[in-house]
């Protein structure tokens, strides 16, 4: 009787899982996929009309250097999508809505959908869809992980800077041979915008510098690669408009892409208000006060946050 019992328990157990494996859009697209380069290279041909040699070698490149793998485990997915710079780390659970597999990729949402060697990988309101074959192993490539864990350092940087937006840290003077004197300043990055008269608010950074009670800016454009370019040796200036609506113009000097306030002689409005007074203070920095060659306006804002302490340091 037992016996009997226990083996009607195992049935039923087999059966439900054989039932749920057979229900579960997931059970047949278990495994690792990855992209067909050649196939990639033609889709991206004939989307983008490639014509010229150049352009064409570029797309090679690109494709030769893109990484397009994903494992599927259960009803999760993860993998990296890279391609020209542009990455999408997969790590998402799959769902199923109205009998389409779907899953998370951040801002947007994609498709998933099974096909007969493999899985074409779709963005929802996108017009191509992309094929990734299934291989043979059941975890992802070294490489790749390789390449996720890079990703995943670049972006917890981004973060991390995204983060000390605004806040005021240490630099350190260097000597010509490149190390440190031991002197300090207090610095904050800060996000601003960019237009002249052919461009309208593109992103710029702007470095905030404190040196001897005077405020220094340089701006640098969205990749903090360059800066941006400023008159030379020429006297202009900039409003500050003041927590309490207020309006008022300093004096400033244009000097090797960087601008300063006034010599120590004159008021250092900016650099007196933030070192004393809590409150965003926005910057408008128009080049063409300093220089008729020029049409570039920057925007910004700033405040003291957590310079008080910084300066305490330093001192």
């Amino acid at each position: 009787m037992e016996k009997t019992i226990t083996y009607r328990l195992i049935q039923v157990l087999v059966l439900s899982i054989t039932i749920s494996c057979s229900t579960d859009p997931t059970a047949k697209i278990q495994g690792v996929y990855e992209v067909n380069k050649e196939s990639l290279k033609e889709l991206l041909q004939k989307q983008i009309e490639v014509e010229n040699a150049i352009s064409l070698g570029l797309l090679n490149v690109a494709v030769e250097n893109s990484v397009f793998e994903f494992c599927i485990k259960g009803d999760s997915i993860n993998g990296i999508l890279f391609l020209a710079g542009e990455t999408i780390l997969l790590n998402s659970q799959i769902i199923v809505r109205n009998d389409s597999l779907i899953i998370d990729i951040g801002e947007a949402e994609a498709y998933l959908i099974p096909k007969e060697t493999g899985i074409s990988y779709k963005v929802i309101g996108a017009d191509i869809a992309i094929d990734l074959i299934k291989t043979d192993r059941t975890e992802l490539s070294k490489e790749t992980k390789d390449v996720i864990l890079a990703q995943m350092k670049v972006i917890k940087e981004k973060e991390e800077f995204e983060k000390n937006l605004g806040t005021w840290r240490v630099g350190n003077y260097v000597d010509e041979f490149g190390d440190k004197t031991g002197e300090g300043f207090a610095y904050c990055i800060i996000r601003g915008t960019h237009e002249n008269s052919i461009s309208v608010e593109s992103e710029v950074y702007v470095k905030a510098t404190i040196q001897n009670e005077k405020l220094f800016i340089q701006i640098y454009n969205s990749s903090l690669d360059m800066k941006e370019s400023f008159p030379d040796k020429e006297f202009g200036s900039i409003k500050l408009k003041f927590p309490d609506g207020s309006v008022e113009s300093e004096r400033v000097f244009f000097y090797e892409n960087s601008a300063s306030e006034s010599p120590s002689d004159e008021r250092n409005i900016l650099y007196d208000y933030i070192s004393k007074n809590d409150g965003i203070i926005k910057v408008f920095i128009d080049l063409s006060t300093a220089s008729d060659y020029f049409s570039d306006k920057y925007q910004f804002a700033i405040a003291r946050n957590n310079l008080s302490e910084v300066l305490k340091g330093i001192k």
